[in-house]
């Protein structure tokens, strides 16, 4: 595929966003597949730096619309204020980490888990060539407890990279190595937070383990959260729309499914099959 082609798509999608068809356009223009060959990039947006591959979906976002999952990022920037204290759950390659970074400033603080090696790897070189000392990369999972879990490795540079996991399963098969698992209650107690301000979970399926091993510091700090829910992988964590419902209803929060124009409040009688689901502290 040409590049000058691939460049010009870039520009324009960068300065137009998503309108009607053109999304299905750019698929059309330059699909993933077809750009799985072409060496990394340098991107910038949000005035960081952000090293990525046109061959993966956040890049492919990234580079032809200038964002991915944006109604996150719209949530960040109305949450996170300088000085603040956010945890990137699931941090991949660092889209996300890096915008809670430039939020909270060199003031604040960013812990950012992610239990892919090779995403791991791209994460921190992220994290360093823009020079946020005040990000904590932590290469392992989350969990309810302190042991170790079977993941399934992707490389960060295949497309399917955002949907490496782990089991519970203990003889997993061919693939899958063992990786740390920790709670979020001891990770924050060791590093003597003192304030939280936000936190994003998506672990493809994980997220009920991950909210289970971090009941104290919600109960204590009450951040903002949100995290992803998908009926299809919630097994692999045994979470469920009742068991998260209690929880949160324990904990005094509100909920809402993030739409790309406002977030819809969630019931446990209408809980979403497939959502990111914005949880907000009631007092």
């Amino acid at each position: 595929m040409a590049i000058k082609r691939v460049e010009l798509l870039a520009w324009l999608g960068a300065r137009i966003g998503k309108p009607p068809g053109f999304e299905r356009l750019a698929h059309r223009i330059a699909p993933m597949a077809r750009l799985a060959h072409l060496p990394e990039i340098c991107l910038v947006r949000d005035e960081m730096l952000f090293v990525t591959r046109l061959g993966v979906p956040v890049g492919w976002h990234v580079a032809f619309f200038g964002s991915y999952e944006p109604e996150l990022r719209k949530i960040m920037r109305a949450l996170l204020m300088p000085g603040g204290v956010a945890v990137d759950v699931g941090a991949n390659v660092g889209w996300h980490t890096l915008l809670m970074a430039q939020l909270v400033g060199a003031q604040g603080r960013v812990l950012a888990a992610e239990a892919n090696p090779s995403a791991c790897v791209e994460l921190d070189r992220n994290v360093q060539i823009n020079r946020l000392s005040h990000v904590e990369v932590l290469a392992h999972a989350l969990g309810a407890t302190e042991g170790h879990i079977s993941f399934l490795e992707i490389a960060a540079d295949e497309p399917g990279a955002a949907s490496a996991h782990v089991t519970t399963d203990e003889n997993p098969g061919a693939g899958w190595i063992s990786v740390r698992v920790r709670p979020l209650d001891a990770i924050v107690q060791e590093a003597g937070i003192e304030r939280l301000d936000f936190i994003k979970v998506d672990v493809e399926g994980f997220e009920w383990p991950v909210l289970q091993g971090s009941r104290q510091t919600i109960a204590k700090h009450r951040p903002s959260i949100v995290f992803e829910f998908d009926a299809a992988y919630a097994a692999r964590g045994g979470g469920s729309g009742p068991l998260l419902w209690d929880f949160f209803m324990q904990q005094g929060y509100r909920l809402y499914a993030i739409g790309r124009n406002w977030a819809a409040r969630v019931e446990l009688r209408q809980w979403p099959d497939c959502a990111n689901v914005l949880a907000i502290p009631e007092k």
